[in-house]
């Protein structure tokens, strides 16, 4: 079934058409949720508003104006920019989110391989937002220029621009950490 007869079907109450909408596009609107605010309560929170909001005003999409995916994922990221300015920066930061290690064999890389992940966490989270959402969309999500132009509504341009200087910018933190750490130790 295509996506216009889906969101028909969906507009009808027809559970199994929301089913397919949500098990589409459900894990990538999480982990967006997720690299953007860095707190799973509040992905798991925006994605349920999304999917709700959806249901609720279905005919809020217009097909022709983009895809069903930059619908959601602009919803998304309006959702989560709202809660980033009502949730401390503490707060946010706070959670553990980093995936536990993949073996036991040698402990000490595993350790150098989560603290250097959880370096990279922090200093996308310290990006701001218009940087932190082109990484998140291209480099985590591999969603192409066009399609991440298509979620910010800007030009693929733009998009190449931003990451390009959110690159830079993670370089920049995470070289300055790598030096301060090495002296330290």
């Amino acid at each position: 079934m295509n996506e216009v007869e889906l969101l028909r079907q969906l507009a009808r109450g027809n559970e199994d058409a929301f089913r397919a909408v949500y098990d589409c596009y459900q894990g990538s609107i999480y982990r967006f949720v997720l690299h953007m605010s860095g707190n799973r309560s509040t992905a798991e929170e925006v994605t349920q508003e999304v999917f709700m909001q959806l249901i609720s005003n279905i005919k809020g999409y217009d097909p022709a104006k983009g895809p069903l995916a930059a619908y959601l994922f602009g919803m998304a990221r309006n959702l989560t920019r709202r809660s980033l300015r009502q949730l401390p920066r503490e707060e946010e930061l706070a959670e553990d989110d980093a995936l536990a290690p993949a073996s036991e064999l040698d402990l000490l890389a595993e350790l150098s391989q989560l603290d250097l992940l959880e370096h990279l966490k922090k200093a996308v989270l310290a990006l701001p937002g218009p940087y932190r959402e082109v990484v998140v969309l291209c480099d985590l999500e591999e969603m192409s220029y066009p399609a991440a132009a298509e979620v910010l509504q800007c030009s693929s341009g733009t998009v190449a621009s931003r990451l390009h200087r959110a690159r830079a910018m993670l370089k920049t933190k995470l070289s300055t950490r790598m030096k301060s750490e090495g002296c330290a130790r």
